[in-house]
């Protein structure tokens, strides 16, 4: 997989340059695939009907940069109904970190996770338990059930993170936020503005292909 990364500048002017895969795509080539990093079974995503774009975000729940790009996510979605989203928790901030991500993937499994995701980025400040639990209680997660589910798919959401870590690692990441949009990789949170030029380089590309 070749990914280009993008710089920002001036708000929606994005230039782009190659960047290669670190070494360690070389010894995963499975694990780090372009179909494993956007086709993961276990990663939650939001997959609209007939989309033709999708984005793959690396977050931390506990990242301020993450909790900033939430809510440019949720406008281009609202107002782009062709993009998927899949969503890979890389818990770099911390056991907090690693706990919210566990939670937030284990959601998932009653239908919470949207409503979750958007409630633990929407937490100010640091995340520990206490808030974690607190957010759950706002999205609506049933807080037992959600017990029963982190024991029954440990070994899935165990295998999940330790797949997004060394994904992140080969592609180069070496912080929260990064976004995968097609074959361009965005390190660090974007306007909406710049997001939208993103997606919209994105779809140029493919179109010249097609």
């Amino acid at each position: 997989m070749t990914l280009y990364r993008y710089f920002p500048r001036a708000l929606a002017a994005l230039f782009l340059v190659a960047v290669p895969l670190s070494s360690s795509c070389a010894q995963q080539p499975t694990d780090v695939s372009r179909n494993a990093i956007f086709e993961d079974a276990v990663a939650p995503k939001v997959a609209p009907r007939g989309y033709d774009l999708t984005i793959v975000e690396f977050s931390d729940y506990n990242c301020p940069y993450c909790k900033r790009m939430h809510p440019v996510l949720k406008a281009l979605l609202a107002s782009d109904p062709k993009i998927r989203l899949v969503y890979r928790d890389w818990p770099i901030f911390g056991g907090a970190s690693v706990e919210a991500a566990r939670a937030a993937i284990a959601s998932q499994w009653q239908g919470k996770h949207a409503a979750f995701n958007d409630a633990l980025h929407s937490t100010g400040g640091r995340l520990d338990s206490a808030s974690i639990r607190a957010a759950a209680d706002r999205a609506g997660v049933n807080w037992p059930r959600l017990q029963s589910d982190l024991k029954t798919h440990k070994n899935e959401i165990d295998a999940l993170l330790a797949r997004t870590n060394r994904q992140a690692a080969a592609i180069g990441l070496s912080g929260t936020p990064g976004l995968i949009i097609g074959n361009y990789l965005v390190p660090g949170a974007l306007d909406l503005i710049a997001l939208r030029t993103a997606v919209a380089r994105v779809r140029a590309d493919v179109s010249k292909v097609k």
